[in-house]
């Protein structure tokens, strides 16, 4: 009986010096999940720098808490919705993480969001954008799972929109990737504001994720004669493959994406032949500090320039300003401080953050692809898309 109700308080002391090493440590660490060694590992590893730079930003300035430094604990999720849970648990059971950003998939987010709650420790998803990744399918919020990017339905409404009100585009065609989450529920999205505001969709088709060979489907769409196609695709490879058969298949019309074209390999990639064309995104890269930012992790880590490197970034800074209204590095607490947040301000633009839904409301912006007269391909901003707060 001595023997057991001794091994039981020795669980008991060991697991609360486990939870006090969250607050109590001269370390506190801040895991990151993100593909960082596969087909996107290009975004993985720009989110991860981010929020290297971000660290190094404020353990120089000082640290928090008086005095205590952050470290970041990055682990590959793959891009994979069971190595992002796996990741996640690793992070939380062994390396005693306070907080975790990433990732900038839904698909990884959803289930990772329930291994928040259990194991209580908040987690911030980036570019994931699905409803389901802060509210489960019964409408109940996960407490400890938070996001910082729009909704499919915001952006898709917002495109949708932007092409009938301010473009007067109104015969549009629809190209989406079967099966793909994402590009199916933003482009449907996109097809109600597009036809609620007066607009005629004369084609819709689809490709398989992977995909390099368009000229069917685009024969289809040059007879329907569109004056947009909405392309919602997050594949660079693809998109720039799309436009340069269109323009080969002398298809001169308006292309327009979403924020999965936010890249500047993707300029470079499609070589002109997204010339003209405009898609919509969050803030980010309209700001200068957001470019100066940018223009730094490549000049250290390499690579383009690309949003997840300004996620990870504000990823880093929102935790941080969560522990300081805190006073405390406690995980639950920071959870608290973060539901808590009205408005937070980054390189990614503004968020009006929602207590109930743990969903920001944030302006967007459109861009526009160009080259310039030293034949360098870019992304300039074209208009702001004011957020609409209800």
């Amino acid at each position: 009986m001595k023997k057991a109700l001794s091994l039981l308080l020795m669980a008991v002391l060991v697991l609360s010096l486990a939870a006090s090493a969250f607050a109590d440590g001269d370390t506190i660490k801040i895991g990151y999940i993100g593909d960082l060694s596969q087909s996107t590992a290009l975004w993985g590893n720009a989110g991860k720098y981010g929020a290297l730079e971000a660290i190094e930003e404020i353990n120089a300035a000082g640290g928090v808490l008086d005095g205590k430094m952050l470290e970041l604990v990055p682990m590959d999720g793959k891009g994979d919705s069971a190595d992002s849970v796996n990741a996640l648990r690793k992070l939380i059971t062994d390396n005693g993480i306070v907080a975790e950003i990433g990732t900038n998939f839904s698909s990884c987010n959803i289930p990772m969001a329930s291994v928040a709650d259990e194991l209580k420790v908040p987690i911030i998803g980036t570019a994931a954008s699905n409803e389901l990744v802060t509210i489960d399918e019964q409408g109940r919020l996960h407490p400890y799972s938070f996001r910082m990017c729009f909704l499919d339905a915001y952006i898709g409404t917002v495109v949708g929109t932007y092409a009938t009100k301010d473009l007067g585009l109104m015969k549009g065609a629809l190209f989406t990737i079967n099966g793909d989450t994402n590009s199916e529920a933003v482009g449907q999205f996109i097809e109600d504001a597009y036809l609620a505001n007066g607009g005629e969709l004369v084609a819709k088709e689809q490709c398989q994720a992977g995909d390099r060979e368009f000229r069917a489907q685009l024969a289809k769409i040059k007879k329907a004669n569109p004056d947009i196609i909405f392309v919602v695709m997050n594949d660079y490879a693809m998109n720039a493959t799309f436009a340069k058969q269109a323009r080969e298949m002398d298809i001169q019309c308006m292309l327009m994406g979403h924020d999965g074209w936010d890249s500047d390999q993707l300029a470079e990639e499609a070589q002109g032949a997204l010339d003209g064309c405009q898609f919509v995104s969050r803030i980010g890269f309209a700001l200068p500090e957001a470019n100066d930012f940018a223009d730094k992790i490549v000049a250290k880590y390499g690579g383009t320039k690309e949003t997840e490197c300004l996620f990870g970034r504000d990823g880093v800074y929102w935790i941080v300003d969560a522990i300081t209204r805190a006073g405390s590095a406690d995980p639950t607490a920071i959870r608290d401080a973060l539901e808590a947040t009205e408005v937070y301000e980054g390189l990614i633009g503004q968020l009006v953050m929602n207590p109930e839904t743990h969903n920001p409301v944030m302006a967007c912006e459109v861009f526009e692809f160009s080259t310039t007269a030293e034949g360098a391909h870019v992304k300039l901003p074209v208009k702001t898309v004011e957020a609409v707060v209800d």
